[in-house]
């Protein structure tokens, strides 16, 4: 199946996830080294992720696959996916010897070559290999086990690959330690009967940060996505006539780089129905847009760079603004399953955690952060005194949307929300 998205709006039909697992524990042994915001209960993320997959398929009929059981179940009925769940297993695993391999006991060097061999082991086992990147270390002191880059991030399977009018092109990470989720996505699209039609082979693409619109499509430029992917993606040629090409140079409120509060397009925008987008004033005004058309096989700029709420209000948008506080607790970070619907972080319930980042940010350097805390905590008072935190606000309602809140407490606690969450595999 081509598989895809054509507009962010059109109705979901399936959704591809997977589910925080103890890959997720050794990432929470020290969170900010390992691309999370803040700690957070791990058993509380999965009922959590549970609860958004029980919403996807009983309130809106998506099918939801889980990305582990696709691959065992692929596995078990296709000797193509067998031999590639292999191929990542062998890839994600080694054992060797620390020191003089001569030495080994006859009964080590045994166990040494036990392990060297995967084939014929079950398809959990691999996927459990894939995952989690083992090491096996032999010594005369006995055998050690080493983890080595793990998937911590994996749950996010928004960015491994992009969803678009022509089928599912396959991301390029930007982190080293999220590389060989690209792969691992990869086989469970496979699995799932929807063959990725191309690959990002230059420069860093994540699928955070891009949006189709239609006849157009949003990329974003900044942390995670750089100008090199960007051509990468329009030479595997999206589907789209137009392509407006978002640069975030930074937040307004952190004075110097912070790679992680605007990581994603959509953690500062997204779109809510045909027409209308959720997104905050302030970083819709600071960041720029360039326009590229199709012109016969390629894509070529034809605009001058100009506001994306500029650009956006030229398409005939409206705009449901959200405070900074706001912004921090993943409101844009929504799945619209349908024009007009969407399932939604609650942003209320995030606030207090999220505050209490910012202030530990803002006390180890006042000068970086004091702006944005100063920001959050006025945002705070007035939504709390106007009963408005997204997504229950006046411009919700007038626009007709139905908002599914969730509280997404502790799964955001890695950086993202339900958007960040879902690979698309099929709209429309």
């Amino acid at each position: 199946m081509q598989g895809g998205a054509r507009a962010e709006w059109e109705t979901l039909r399936e959704v591809l996830v997977h589910e925080p697992g103890i890959e997720v524990f050794f990432a929470l042994l020290s969170p900010s080294a390992h691309l999370y915001e803040r700690f957070f209960d791990l058993e509380g993320a999965r009922r959590e992720h549970r609860q958004l997959r029980s919403v996807l398929h009983d309130s809106f009929g998506i099918r939801v696959r889980m990305l582990s059981d696709t691959i065992r179940e692929g596995a078990r009925q296709s000797e193509e996916i067998s031999t590639g769940l292999l191929s990542l297993a062998e890839k994600r695993f080694s054992a060797r010897c620390d020191g003089d391999a001569c030495t080994l006991s006859p009964r080590t060097r045994q166990a040494w070559e036990e392990a060297a061999q995967l084939a014929g082991r079950d398809p959990a086992h691999l996927c459990l290999i894939a995952c989690l990147n083992p090491e096996l270390i032999f010594g005369d002191a006995g055998i050690r086990t080493e983890l080595a880059h793990p998937l911590h991030n994996l749950y996010f399977m928004r960015d491994q690959q992009v969803a678009c009018a022509r089928g599912i092109i396959q991301a390029r990470m930007a982190h080293k330690e999220r590389e060989a989720e690209v792969d691992f996505a990869g086989l469970g699209l496979q699995a799932a009967g929807y063959t990725p039609c191309g690959r990002i082979s230059a420069g860093r693409f994540e699928g955070g940060d891009f949006m189709p619109l239609g006849d157009a499509a949003l990329i974003g430029v900044g942390p995670r996505t750089d100008e090199n992917g960007v051509a990468a993606l329009l030479a595997q040629d999206p589907g789209c006539d137009e392509i407006a090409v978002v640069h975030l140079p930074g937040h307004p409120l952190v004075a110097g780089y912070d790679p992680m509060v605007a990581m994603h397009l959509d953690t500062y925008m997204n779109i809510a129905s045909e027409g209308v987008v959720v997104g905050n004033p302030l970083l819709l005004s600071a960041a720029t847009v360039t326009v590229y058309d199709r012109d016969g096989g390629d894509y070529r700029p034809h605009t001058e760079t100009m506001p994306l709420d500029a650009y956006l209000r030229g398409r005939g948008w409206s705009i449901i603004p959200v405070t900074t506080l706001e912004q921090l607790c993943y409101a844009s970070n929504f799945l619209c399953v349908r024009d007009g619907a969407c399932v939604t972080p609650d942003t209320e319930a995030l606030a207090p955690d999220v505050l209490l980042r910012v202030r530990e940010k803002a006390r180890v350097s006042p000068e970086k952060y004091g702006p944005l805390l100063r920001q959050a905590e006025h945002d705070l008072q007035v939504l709390r005194a106007d009963a408005e935190f997204f997504p229950h606000k006046k411009e919700v309602y007038a626009h007709g949307l139905e908002m599914v809140p969730i509280a997404l407490t502790n799964a955001t606690g890695g950086y993202g929300g339900a958007h960040c969450m879902t690979c698309v595999l099929r709209r429309g």
